[in-house]
């Protein structure tokens, strides 16, 4: 069994513990696990290509990567305190499994291409699942949009009244700003697929005669890498993700604030449903837009998310840096936020009530 840490081949003595805790990102790289097994059965298949492996071996490790997978889904997976990260603990688990198969797999490998490869899938998944979130309250709004394509309402420059509009008009201007989104994550989704880092190894590839177009294909990628350098340091992909999720929380933020003027019995346009708002012990006449106002904060942290992870890469001089493992928090925390607030205002709306009587009024009052 491995009692240590992958690179410890050349060292007399163990890592202190404090170095090990100061440097694991296991508690936050566990979320490439399906990905980490993803890109080891490809390279299961391109090792057995090359001559490496026979299929009796390769059949053993997808049999086991599939349980790992499965026992993680039900919260039975245990790590090791050896496991610095995801890759160290699938690869511990296949030896101990396996035995000298589960050894050899990482053989023409190293978790700089591994974990390039796993953050790609990672992001071209979760590029796709956001940019269906984008387009599912895009349609929400276009058919809130279509009900209210008569309702007049007051049109504003400078938060004042300025030309009469229909609802309908109003709410398809967010929808376009939304939808602008949508192309952006499925821009940032094809630029995730476009290169696949496996077989790059620690910077320059190997010696083993391993074809990355074997992977590649299994893996659903455009084309293997073409700078192996360059394939294990580019997180531009990354940023690309982050960026469309941090222009979408502003478009969010938009929306939420006319949300929660709108709520406001100044305004008195808009009433959320009970399911979707929250009161006040103190003061029980008040029904609060909560949903509303956290999602406008949290438009703040997602730009935080995108200067922080660019903040990861300035400088880093080639190939790979072990600042890189710090690339992987501003990336999930940022899809999770931008997911969380697409779900909630498109549920939100779709239960609301406009008040079309209270919106033409005010669009009659004028300036």
């Amino acid at each position: 069994m491995n009692d240590g840490p992958l690179w410890k081949g050349r060292f007399g003595s163990a890592p202190d513990a404090t170095l090990l805790a100061l440097t694991s990102s296991l508690s936050t790289d566990i979320a490439l696990l399906p990905y980490d097994a993803a890109a080891t059965k490809a390279h299961a298949r391109a090792l057995a290509a090359a001559g490496l492996l026979d299929e009796d071996a390769v059949e053993a490790v997808e049999t086991e990567l599939d349980r790992l997978v499965s026992e993680w889904e039900r919260g039975e997976l245990v790590p090791a305190p050896a496991d610095e990260d995801v890759h160290s603990l699938v690869e511990r688990e296949l030896t101990r499994r396996l035995g000298e198969v589960g050894r050899r797999i990482h053989a023409g490998r190293s978790r700089n291409d591994l974990v390039a490869t796993d953050l790609r899938l990672w992001c071209r998944d979760h590029a796709r699942l956001t940019a269906s979130d984008a387009a599912a309250l895009v349609s929400t709004l276009s058919s809130l949009a279509a009900e209210h394509a008569d309702t007049l309402m007051p049109g504003y420059t400078h938060l004042q009244r300025a030309q009469p509009v229909t609802l309908g008009f109003h709410l398809l201007a967010h929808a376009h700003a939304l939808w602008r989104d949508v192309e952006r994550f499925d821009a940032a989704a094809a630029r995730a697929a476009e290169e696949c880092p496996l077989g790059a190894g620690a910077l320059a590839g190997s010696t083993l005669g391993i074809d990355p177009h074997i992977a590649a294909g299994i893996l659903g990628f455009a084309r293997p890498f073409a700078n192996a350098m360059d394939a294990v340091a580019d997180r531009d992909f990354a940023l690309d993700l982050v960026y469309a999720c941090c222009t979408c929380g502003l478009h969010l933020s938009r929306l939420a604030e006319e949300i929660v003027l709108w709520s406001s019995a100044e305004f008195a346009f808009l009433h959320l449903a009970e399911q979707w708002s929250t009161g006040s012990s103190m003061m029980p006449q008040k029904r609060n837009p909560d949903i509303a106002e956290l999602v406008r904060a949290r438009a703040g942290a997602g730009i935080g998310d995108l200067a922080a992870l660019a903040a990861v890469f300035k400088g880093l001089p080639l190939a790979y840096d072990r600042d890189l493992q710090e690339d992987k928090a501003p990336v999930f925390a940022a899809v999770a936020r931008t997911r969380g607030g697409l779900t909630g205002l498109r549920l939100a709306l779709a239960a609301a009530d406009f008040d079309a009587t209270a919106l033409a009024g005010a669009a009659g009052e004028g300036g």
